[in-house]
């Protein structure tokens, strides 16, 4: 049995990872189904902390099945 998309939290028990689909709010900004953020510090800040040029013309288009991870890369 697969998580229901629309779901916040995918893992009720772990509320560092939300799907983003439900959480994002822009409209310049398209989610797709089962995309999941993971911060132990505030998954539910993704856009505010993330998308940091939301403004002009431009879309930021995420796919559907990605992860995205907190900090800066290894």
């Amino acid at each position: 049995m697969s998580p229901d998309p629309t779901t916040l939290h995918p893992l009720p028990a772990h509320e560092r990872v939300v799907f983003l689909k439900p959480l994002v709010t822009s409209p310049t900004i398209d989610v797709g189904e089962y995309t999941y953020y993971d911060d132990p510090d505030g998954a539910t800040e993704f856009e505010r902390r993330n998308v940091l040029y939301a403004y002009g013309p431009e879309r930021l288009v995420i796919g559907k099945y990605c992860a995205i991870a907190s900090g800066p890369p290894s």
